[in-house]
């Protein structure tokens, strides 16, 4: 096997371990680590070091990111949340007052709640993403480098002014922001849904492309093919939604032709936005998915040659097929390095 510049995970026993009370995340941040580390058994382990919310600050808005500060510093469970309302323009008369009235304005669902566990999470995430970017950056890039960053919450339907869909900050992007400073970025998400947060951030950004394969519908105002980018960046962002109930023989053409647009950028790098939920038993069965179809992704997206960052997204963690679907790509990466 070739030997790659830097095998690093980003983690801490914070996010490695902690579990939100109330809430079942979309993902498993435990099966993906335990994956990564079968099938590269030398990786570093870095733990990431707080920042106050500076991660974040470079996406998102300081207001929001205040608040989210704010939300990490309450005593757990102090906060009773009602279902929402969604703080629509047409409705708001007067600032909201408490904690719970900017928590309205903050989130565009109704699942998405910021406890002190899940805002706590979200500045780690944010945290691991940029110093897992700087490190892959510092990188050898005559050999392909490889960061996970196992993010809980996980971040890629966040907007730089709201979260949502149980997104708080938006880790790849993060990511993809920092590495961008060194050269041209790719970001690819294969999660089952829209990465609807990361094609925000960077939709006239010409020195980022967002690529995504998901299926139709979910956030329903975001994730069509006609979204092709802002007017600084033509051909900046590429949607690729695929219609519920399509299985692998439709997801891999879709899969290729990402892959395309991915070499013509010629980027230095590439974000991965990786979530398990496109497996036939997850996320209602929209794209259905089988095991083995993740390492097929895995070995064909390591045989792209980019140093590379991986965020993890959505996955429901109390299925098999989780542990499965991971070990299944992270294989396939190993095996796409030899």
């Amino acid at each position: 096997m070739n030997t790659p510049s830097v095998v690093a995970e980003m983690t801490s026993p914070y996010v490695e371990n902690q579990e939100f009370p109330g809430i079942v995340y979309p993902t498993s941040v435990t099966a993906t680590l335990e994956a990564f580390r079968r099938s590269f058994p030398d990786a570093e382990r870095l733990a990431p070091e707080e920042d106050g919310g500076a991660a974040a600050l470079t996406v998102h808005s300081p207001e929001y990111v205040d608040f989210v500060k704010e939300g990490s510093g309450r005593q757990e469970g102090s906060t009773k949340f009602p279902l929402n309302v969604i703080a629509v323009p047409a409705l708001k008369v007067s600032e909201p007052r408490t904690f719970v009235g900017r928590h309205i304005q903050y989130f565009f669902d109704e699942i998405t709640q910021a406890t002190p566990s899940v805002c706590q999470g979200a500045l780690h995430s944010a945290a691991a993403a940029q110093q897992g970017a700087r490190r892959l950056a510092r990188a050898d890039r005559s050999s392909p480098g490889l960061v996970l960053v196992p993010s809980r919450p996980p971040g890629h339907h966040a907007l730089p002014t709201v979260g949502g869909g149980l997104c708080v900050f938006a880790n790849a992007a993060i990511a993809a922001r920092e590495l961008s400073r060194s050269g041209r970025v790719a970001v690819l998400d294969i999660d089952q849904d829209h990465g609807n947060g990361t094609q925000a951030v960077f939709y006239d950004d010409p020195s980022v492309l967002t690529v995504s394969i998901h299926a139709e519908g979910w956030p329903h105002v975001a994730g069509f093919a006609e979204e092709t980018g802002g007017p600084g960046a033509p051909g900046g962002n590429l949607n690729l939604p695929l219609p519920t109930g399509s299985g692998f023989d439709a997801y891999l053409p879709a899969f290729e032709t990402a892959l395309e647009a991915i070499t013509r950028f010629e980027p230095d790098h590439l974000v991965l936005a990786l979530g398990y939920d496109a497996h036939r038993e997850q996320g209602f069965g929209l794209l259905r998915l089988d095991v083995a179809d993740f390492g097929v992704l895995g070995r064909r997206i390591a045989g792209l040659r980019l140093p590379t960052l991986v965020t993890t997204e959505g996955c429901y963690g109390y299925y098999d097929s989780t542990a499965e679907a991971a070990d299944a790509f992270f294989a396939g990466w190993a095996e796409g390095w030899r």
